[in-house]
């Protein structure tokens, strides 16, 4: 049997052309659904969506891990179909971006509706249905809003939408139509004149932005800005025709009219507005800022800080030079769809939908920001990421039937710091992004420029003895000469902050003859003026011997000085005193 590891290789191959498959992992619960549907859509592919991404679309299937067992793949190993297929069975398979197929299916889907006649309602499972005196199982439902993504974040989930969209709505009712009286001398009969949906309304915020009419409706927005209320009304109008029978020549034993009946004809109206709403809020990729970095120390260098300031996809900076965030997706079908409920005044029958949206949904992987961007010629990245940063979260709990593994806890790349030596000059000049909902982007000019400055960094002994030695540091720009006042110098083991002067001192305990010391600012993407890092090195005076010094000439001394004049004194006294006088023998 083929591990994981080459299954996941084939798909990398057949179907998701570098989308991350490490995030693909999890457990399925197993349920069954109502009436035999399958949260797979017997009708598909179609409207333009190619089998393999079809599949993919459909994230809530119950999946078996044995649809590849090595028969499995032996047998379709010729039939992508079928292997992709397979495949889906077996696990849900995430995007990069958000797909535009979702799209595509729910437009063509959409169409695909019908509605029922004048005495049965057809709606979805899930439809909120009212009642008035004559129209009765009336509801309006959305379908899909487009595009959009629902954010999974925590145990809360958020619909993002882009500034200009569409909402795509049904509705539907029956008319309860009076029962005839067809006995006596006055007689009663109704029958339905004209129906329609006579508007279908969308509002933003109760500000009216479109309207149609008819069972389908496809609204449209533009210019949303931070959270909007959606709401969609449709008003539903009957007219009845009721024809009044009255018989002046009634013949009680027969129960017959003997003569003409006498004829009145009249009509009733009858309206019923039913709404739903939708919180959506715009993924605001239009708030991007950032600036360009040059490095004085390596003119081949280039960077920029780039803040998006919210979930974003990708960042591209030089054409197909991109970066991915952790945010990554998968699209399911809205729950309540799958079954289709024909509503009559007798009974309801169910039966499996032929109308499947399909939402896009994003999540935090698991994996960090990374460059997908294929090597250079040397092997290298042409991009390096820096630093990712923003606010940490607690990684969102997926439905359970959505085999994906997302992140336990993670930090949302509110900001990015970027770096290349591959790149020209120019190619943080202009950095595009993408939101989290399809479509979206925005191309941001970083005209704002910082430098990476050089310093110098010059330390001289102020004091020094046997024991410490008090050394002041000192840091300049290079090019200016001018004093640098932020960072912070180590030296030995000691560091000291720089003042408005770009001076620091601090006294170090034993120092060595050598002492060596180190200016560094704060990272260059975390500071409105950075600083390359620099290094010296001085000596103690000559006249200030070290600690470890005089130690070690005592020892020596010592260690030299008492052999040699117990040697002297020995030879002294075996002389009698003779040689140095220093003893006295008689």
């Amino acid at each position: 049997m083929p591990s994981r590891r080459i299954i996941a290789a084939m798909v990398a191959i057949l179907l998701v052309s570098g989308s991350m498959l490490g995030i693909v992992a999890g457990s399925i619960s197993e349920s069954e659904p109502s009436i035999n549907t399958s949260a797979v859509p017997s009708d598909g592919p179609d409207y333009g969506v190619n089998n393999s991404t079809f599949q993919r679309l459909w994230s809530e299937d119950n999946d078996k891990e044995n649809q590849l067992d090595e028969n499995g793949i032996s047998e379709n190993r010729s039939s992508r179909a079928k292997f992709a297929s397979r495949l889906a069975r077996s696990t849900d398979i995430p995007f990069s971006e958000p797909p535009q197929a979702t799209e595509k299916w729910n437009q063509g889907d959409f169409g695909d509706y019908t509605h029922g006649s004048d005495d049965a309602s057809v709606h979805p499972e899930a439809a909120t249905l009212e009642d008035g005196v004559y129209i009765r199982d009336a509801y309006v439902s959305i379908f899909a809003v487009q595009p959009s993504t629902i954010l999974h974040q925590g145990n809360e989930t958020t619909q993002y939408v882009a500034p200009d969209g569409e909402v795509l709505a049904l509705s539907d009712y029956r008319v309860a139509v009076p029962q005839d009286d067809r006995t006596g001398s006055h007689r009663e009969r109704w029958s339905v004149s004209q129906t329609s949906i006579e508007s279908v309304e969308l509002s933003v915020d109760s500000r009216t932005v479109d309207v149609e009419d008819g069972h389908q409706a496809a609204l449209t927005y533009g210019s949303l800005s931070e959270t909007s209320r959606l709401t969609v009304e449709a008003k539903i109008v009957v007219e009845l025709r009721r024809l009044t029978l009255e018989c002046p020549e009634w013949d009680n034993s027969t129960s017959s009219c003997n003569g003409d009946w006498d004829r009145e004809s009249e009509t009733t109206d009858a309206s019923k507005t039913v709404s739903t709403s939708r919180d959506v809020v715009v993924n605001r990729i239009s708030d991007t800022a950032g600036q360009q970095v040059r490095f004085d120390a390596d003119q081949n260098r280039v960077g920029a800080v780039v803040h998006p300031n919210t979930e974003w996809s990708t960042i591209a900076v030089d054409g197909d030079v991109r970066v991915r965030s952790n945010w990554w997706f998968y699209t399911a079908g809205r729950s309540g769809w799958q079954t289709m409920v024909t509503s009559t005044a007798r009974d309801t029958s169910h039966t499996e939908s032929s109308v499947r949206p399909v939402q896009v949904h994003a999540f935090p992987s698991q994996e960090e920001a990374y460059i997908p961007t294929e090597l250079t010629e040397g092997g290298e990245r042409p991009l390096a990421i820096e630093e990712a940063w923003g606010t940490e979260h607690s990684g969102p709990a997926l439905p359970p039937n959505i085999d994906i593994a997302a992140a336990n806890r993670y930090g949302n790349a509110d900001s990015i710091a970027l770096s290349s030596s591959h790149l020209d000059g120019s190619a943080f000049r202009d950095v595009t992004v993408q939101g989290i909902v399809r479509g979206q982007t925005q191309t941001v000019s970083l005209s704002d420029q910082q430098t990476v400055r050089e310093t110098n960094l010059d330390m001289t002994v102020v004091e020094a003895n046997a024991t410490h030695a008090v050394i002041r540091a000192s840091v300049t720009e290079n090019a200016s000469g001018k004093a640098v006042t932020t960072g912070r110098v180590a030296i030995g083991n000691q560091t000291v902050a720089l003042n408005t002067s770009g001076i620091g001192v601090t006294t170090i305990s034993t120092p060595s003859t050598v002492i060596r010391g180190e200016y560094t600012s704060a990272p260059w993407w975390l500071t409105d003026q950075p600083y390359a890092a620099s290094n010296d090195v001085t000596e103690l005076p000559a006249n200030f011997p070290a600690f470890q010094t005089l130690i070690r000439l005592i020892v020596v001394t010592i260690l030299w000085f008492v052999p040699v004049a117990a040697l002297v004194f020995g030879f002294d006294y075996m002389s009698g005193g003779t040689l140095l006088g220093l003893s006295n023998r008689t």
